[in-house]
């Protein structure tokens, strides 16, 4: 018995020694450490730029496939399909009586919706009650930044005109955080109604990452490969500069947007531009803040560690912070209970 005591207690201290070692090192949970190694597996490639570019050649020889709904992803509301003029659409929790998110997926524009996305969207509609409607809008390299912008402008346009006294939450995470900014921006200069918030997790705002800071942060980053998302970013472009503010918003007009909301990690490549964005948010009046999670990684808030439970709560707050009007009452329930966003479809 006594061995056995001593072998807890051992046990006991040393699992309080790593606790305490990875909150030295690292300063967070051990939880979020771990997944950093499982996300570095997940990712790890050993692929060129210029195999990269064989495979975008590859993938647009085979010609463009809608995107599916992964069989093992179970919500906890319902998910409807659509199309709207050629683009998919999923609604998740249509019936919802809360805000409207908007929600731009992120990828590399070359890579649709995955799990860390649909968790996220799925937990929002759930604690919130919102109505998320999530586009999969055509990725490189079947389609560049214009078509995207087209298409994503109308659906906005769509959402608004629906009902226009709803509030909608324009979100968006990596690289669906740099368009969402860049849709906030061109609604801007159109002169349109825009959207409440801004909520952007990761933002890529600078797809040619061309700023010198970068390299620092390469070793850290478990997700994106550096010479890969070069690829990518000119992908996307297509004939443009990689500069163009419609590419990297980054560049664009930043006055006269709504409130923003930005998290980011410590460990990511695009850590050193999401500051530069901070600043040019500053400079240009905005009302916005930066959440930076010290020793985390690129899309924390998405991932299940104990940190992302503290930015889902702040989000939450952001969601029900106001009571927002029925206007005619097209986003009610209706009697027959019938998706109040079917009609947009």
């Amino acid at each position: 018995m006594r061995k056995f005591i001593r072998f807890v207690a051992v046990a006991l201290a040393l699992a309080a020694a790593v606790l305490a070692l990875n909150r030295i090192v690292y300063g967070r949970s051990l939880r979020a450490t771990l997944y950093e190694y499982t996300l570095r597996r997940q990712f790890a490639t050993q692929r060129t730029a210029e195999e990269e570019i064989q495979r975008l050649k590859d993938r647009r020889a085979k010609g463009e496939k809608p995107y599916a709904l992964p069989d093992d992803l179970a919500f906890s509301r319902p998910v409807e399909a659509y199309d709207f003029h050629g683009m998919q659409v999923f609604t998740l929790n249509g019936e919802g009586d809360g805000p409207v998110a908007l929600y731009l997926h992120g990828g590399a524009y070359v890579n649709g919706f995955n799990a860390h996305q649909w968790h996220f969207m799925d937990r929002l509609v759930r604690e919130t009650d919102c109505a998320v409607v999530a586009p999969a809008y055509h990725l490189a390299p079947f389609a560049d930044y214009a078509r995207a912008y087209r298409d994503l402008s109308a659906l906005y346009r769509a959402l608004k005109e629906k009902a226009p006294d709803r509030r909608l939450i324009l979100m968006g995470d990596s690289a669906g955080g740099g368009l969402a900014l860049g849709l906030a921006e061109y609604l801007v200069g159109a002169g349109e109604a825009l959207p409440e918030r801004l909520i952007l997790f990761s933002p890529w705002v600078d797809v040619s990452m061309e700023n010198p800071d970068i390299a620092g942060y390469v070793s850290v980053e478990p997700m994106l490969h550096l010479d890969l998302v070069k690829v990518h970013g000119k992908c996307w472009a297509g004939d443009a500069d990689t500069r163009f503010w419609m590419v990297s918003p980054l560049f664009g007009d930043m006055a006269g947007l709504p409130p923003v909301t930005v998290y980011c990690g410590t460990r990511e490549l695009l850590y050193p531009d999401i500051l530069l964005l901070r600043d040019r948010l500053a400079d240009a009046g905005v009302d916005a803040t930066l959440r930076v999670g010290h020793g985390l990684n690129h899309d924390w808030p998405l991932m299940p560690i104990p940190e992302a439970d503290g930015a889902f709560g702040e989000i939450e707050r952001i969601m029900g912070n106001e009571e927002w009007g029925m206007g005619n009452g097209e986003w009610g329930m209706g009697n027959d209970g019938a998706n109040p966003l079917r009609d947009l479809f």
